[in-house]
């Protein structure tokens, strides 16, 4: 299942990506999101690329029917990493909850908007590789990232005012 959105923001394409590329914001994100159990496992910057990778545990905020929840439980385990690249503003996350046999990626792009703001767009890929029941679970699945969109959408502004 693909789809995409887009945040504002109220600074530059330069000054979201120094937020984006500093560990301190994805533990600030995580934990607004409701998150608990962060555990920052990899973290590489040469300067241009940036590549953090980390895990938490989330619970899901649309109702999970009984299947959904064989596979996924009540609280979802993740390993998520995350990537950019400075120079042009594109980035990559690639979600691993425990359990899930498929995979959850996402295309992003950092870009100026011409009033001194900068938009972020997410074009996201989810795939479950499971008879039957894949696609419940891929709708399931984008249904709960975008329910989350507004509290990311916040939470990043509310951190961007630190950079």
């Amino acid at each position: 299942m693909k789809f995409s959105y887009s945040q504002q923001f109220h600074k530059g394409k330069d000054t979201v990506l120094s937020m984006l590329c500093d560990p301190a914001y994805h533990k600030g994100l995580q934990d607004a999101l409701g998150s608990w159990d962060f555990k920052q496992l990899e973290l590489d910057d040469d300067g241009n690329q940036f590549r953090i990778k980390y895990s938490y545990v989330v619970k899901s905020e649309v109702p999970l029917p009984g299947f959904a929840k064989k596979v996924l439980g009540e609280n979802t385990h993740a390993t998520q990493t995350e990537t950019w690249n400075r120079a042009t503003g594109r980035g990559t996350v690639d979600v691993e909850p425990r359990g899930l046999p498929g995979k959850i990626h996402c295309d992003l792009v950092i870009e100026d908007d011409g009033e001194g703001g900068a938009t972020k767009t997410f074009n996201w890929d989810i795939n479950v590789k499971l008879p039957l029941v894949g696609g419940k679970l891929e709708k399931l699945i984008a249904d709960d990232i975008q329910g989350k969109d507004g509290i990311d959408a916040d939470a990043s502004n509310d951190l961007l005012k630190n950079y």
